[in-house]
């Protein structure tokens, strides 16, 4: 969904590109990543350690003729990517030396007893080398994911960390038939801040209000920035009652941000409980969008909350 906000386009799903919906979660190959991202070092190393016991006794029976270094790099890399530094190493190690006995009882010839031995120690810096460089390739992807998941501004969830926990949260919804809600909120009267006080002075406020909004929530509860003045608050296993008394320290909390002109901070606010998830993030967005300009239109400081999925509908205006 693509929003203006303030003469900038602003993309409030940065996981898809428009009109392109990537989807690898219910993929083969998702759920073996995840499988594979859940299992602990020491179960990492055992798949390893088997695979490379595999890998050895098929190198003893092809024999000498065919390199296997290929093959042995494959239970290297993937423990080295899902384990880390050290059980990466200790793959290698084991790599190495089921190639150096399936060599020997191959009883390969040398031209000199020391051959084996060098190419064993050639062998084995190869497959921690290797290892080491896999292990932080993933240490700087994991870096580099958690940043894309960080609002630049605030320090806390962007757009894109919404995305991707509002994602499982539905997907737990179905599963476990509970409701939840979304507040999506616009600061009134934000453009003052900057046209009076600067961009600075917005910046400190907009920090001061995710700070602010953070701390009355509880720590299942996810505040991400969206766009410019645009919070949007997910509230995990919320239902109406619940979600009308967390806007409620929602709008305490920003009544506490005072910018240094005086007035104090307020917001327009749209509430969304869902009794049954939608079928996506953007469709949750929308609804929430909605009900933001809903309250928007009523006048400054209200809020719109709707109970989506339920016969009948209820809807109430806050003022």
């Amino acid at each position: 969904m693509i929003r203006q906000h303030g003469g900038v386009l602003c993309y409030d799903s940065p996981l898809l590109i428009p009109g392109v919906a990537v989807r690898i979660n219910g993929s083969l190959g998702g759920r073996l990543d995840a499988w594979l991202s859940r299992l602990p070092a020491p179960a990492l190393v055992i798949v390893g350690l088997v695979i490379v016991a595999g890998l050895g006794w098929v190198d003893f029976v092809t024999g000498p003729e065919l390199t296997p270094l290929v093959f042995y790099l494959a239970p290297v890399v993937l423990v080295a990517w899902y384990g880390g530094r050290w059980p990466g190493a200790t793959i290698a190690c084991a790599g190495d030396l089921a190639w150096m006995l399936a060599d020997a009882l191959a009883q390969h010839d040398y031209s000199d007893w020391s051959i084996p031995y060098w190419n064993a120690v050639l062998r084995l810096a190869a497959l921690v080398l290797v290892s080491e460089a896999v292990a932080r390739l993933r240490l700087a992807h994991a870096r580099e994911r958690e940043l894309a998941r960080q609002d630049a501004l605030t320090g806390g969830p962007n757009a894109r960390a919404f995305y991707e926990v509002a994602g499982a949260e539905i997907t737990r919804a179905r599963r476990y038939i509970h409701p939840f809600s979304v507040a999506y909120l616009d600061l009134d009267d934000f453009k003052l801040v900057n046209d009076r006080l600067g961009h600075l002075a917005g910046d400190a406020v907009l920090r001061s209000v995710a700070r602010a909004l953070s701390s009355v929530l509880r720590s299942s509860d996810l505040v991400a920035r969206l766009c410019g003045d645009e919070f949007v608050v997910l509230l995990p296993e919320a239902g109406a009652a619940p979600a009308r008394l967390a806007t409620e320290k929602l709008r305490g909390a920003l009544a506490d941000v005072v910018p240094a002109h005086g007035w104090r901070m307020t917001a327009s606010i749209g509430v969304a409980t869902f009794l049954v998830p939608p079928e996506s993030v953007d469709e949750l967005l929308a609804a929430v969008d909605r009900l933001m300009y809903r309250a928007k239109q009523g006048g400054k400081n209200g809020v719109a909350h709707e109970t989506r999925n339920e016969a009948p509908e209820r809807r109430a205006n806050v003022p």
